[in-house]
């Protein structure tokens, strides 16, 4: 009996930790078509920055999940615009090889995150941790503007 009690609570802490993405996913596909794959990346980082903000402050448990869920769907969405706008940027002879590397930094990234997230709320650092992600979130955020090139209505070489 206990068993299945904790396996239905996984289940259903795996379903509401996914289901943002579904709502990040139909946004970024809006915005590409509609303000390119630039601006899309750019915005949807600020804006998950933004979502993660008032979190440097303790915030009763609806808020911080509905700010965890916005955040988590911005995030989705700009990781997603990202996989689309890689093997653009690269010509042909280099594709595999740049959207290789860009994958490998963010699978880096994505194992570095955790990890420095659980260690400084596990000191009680939880201002510090939301800074240093609101930190990246802007540096990245700040990188998609500088690309070079927008690809909306390009064709791939």
């Amino acid at each position: 009996m206990t068993a299945s009690f904790f396996t239905i609570c996984h289940r259903l802490t795996n379903i509401c930790t996914d289901v943002p993405e579904i709502p990040g996913l139909i946004v970024s596909a809006i915005l590409v078509e509609w303000i390119g794959r630039k601006a899309t990346m750019w915005s949807m980082l600020f804006t998950c920055a933004a979502f993660l903000g008032p979190l440097v402050l303790h915030q009763d448990e609806l808020l911080t999940t509905a700010l965890l869920f916005g955040a988590r769907a911005c995030a989705m969405g700009s990781s997603t615009v990202l996989c689309l706008y890689a093997p653009e940027v690269y010509p042909t002879s280099v594709r595999s090889t740049g959207v290789g590397i860009a994958t490998s930094i963010g699978k880096i990234g994505g194992v570095i995150c955790p990890l420095v997230a659980v260690g400084m709320l596990r000191t009680c650092h939880q201002m510090e941790a939301v800074f240093v992600f609101e930190l990246v979130l802007c540096l990245a955020g700040v990188a998609c503007i500088l690309f070079p090139v927008e690809t909306k209505g390009r064709e791939i070489d």
